[in-house]
């Protein structure tokens, strides 16, 4: 299924919500975002919809490929397969600071892996 989802959001079918993060935008699926993360939940429908509008939501405090590949978890439910290894150390940074943002607790557990196989005395 997680495929299936993947290619769901590359080919941008459907999508209902448009997110501009750092100059890019990421067609996704109202939904499927709601399912996986109460704060998008919220921004979406709930008590901060007003804040969206009717345009894109603008993430401002994220780096595009950082948003890119949580998109990516959302939708796969597994880390970004394009990350290189030795990016992997800081887009397991990166991503913990998103995962906590959108109270996202699988993919915390997993950044706080990596991050801790990284550690050396």
């Amino acid at each position: 299924m997680g495929q299936q989802l993947g290619d769901l959001l590359a080919a941008d079918k459907g999508a209902d919500v448009v997110f501009e993060v750092g100059g890019e935008t990421f067609p996704a699926h109202r939904c499927l975002l709601a399912a996986r993360s109460p704060v998008f939940s919220a921004e979406l429908f709930g008590s901060m919809r007003e804040s969206t509008g009717a345009g894109a939501v603008r993430v401002s405090d994220m780096e595009a490929g950082v948003f890119r590949a949580l998109l990516r978890f959302v939708y796969t439910d597994s880390w970004p397969p394009e990350t290189a290894e030795g990016e992997e150390f800081a887009m397991a940074q990166h991503l913990l600071v998103a995962a906590d943002k959108y109270r996202m607790e699988r993919l915390k557990l997993i950044c706080e892996d990596k991050l801790c196989k990284n550690i050396a005395a």
